[in-house]
């Protein structure tokens, strides 16, 4: 993961990992096929995440909760996020965390077709989100700056477009506030 913090995906191979820990790189090939397998593999200690899923009782706090780990754990190594994203689902903190999410769904009472919809819609809102904010993240890194979103400084010309300007006012550089405001409107679209 400090290989791909540093320098991104591209920069991760077995080579680099051997130099890293000062081993032969193809003593991978133990316990891993292929970089792709191993990929897999970091992909789904990020989807993990140092915080177990939550589990107060209250589904939709629970289900925001988890929507918010997984957010940060893709931000805590942002060049990831994209590895993450291209990556079929299939690991078991993949399935874990979709399996927690489907049943929290389903505790509102939602059928497993609609719950199912919800999960996709909620995560992938979560994972473009994420991604968006990575690869300010990690181009600010590169930099040696603060990230700063595009949003931030966006001033459209209102003879042109006169909607998006009067949006204007209402977007936000505090990203975080951004994830909040798209998630609960979509949270507002589930059962109470």
């Amino acid at each position: 993961m400090e290989i791909v913090r540093i320098g991104g995906a591209d920069a991760f191979s077995m080579r680099a990992l051997g130099a890293r820990l000062e081993v032969d790189p193809t003593a991978f090939y133990r316990h891993f096929r292929t970089k792709n397998e191993l990929l897999d593999a970091l992909a789904d200690i990020l989807i993990a995440g140092d915080e177990p899923l939550p589990t107060t009782g209250d589904a939709r706090a629970d289900l925001r909760a988890s929507l918010h780990q997984l957010r940060r754990s893709l931000l805590r190594y942002p060049t990831m996020a994209a590895v993450v994203l291209r990556r079929p689902p299939g690991g078991r903190a993949y399935w874990a965390r979709a399996n927690h999410a489907v049943g929290l769904l389903r505790g509102m009472g939602l059928s497993p077709q609609d719950a199912t919809s919800a999960y996709q819609t909620l995560l992938f809102y979560c994972l473009g989100h994420a991604l968006s904010e990575a690869r300010a993240t990690a181009a600010a890194v590169a930099r040696d700056q603060r990230p700063v979103t595009p949003t931030a400084t966006f001033n459209p010309p209102a003879h042109e477009l006169p909607d998006l300007a009067a949006a204007v006012p209402f977007l936000r550089a505090d990203t975080l506030a951004q994830f909040d405001d798209g998630l609960e409107l979509i949270m507002r679209s589930l059962p109470a």
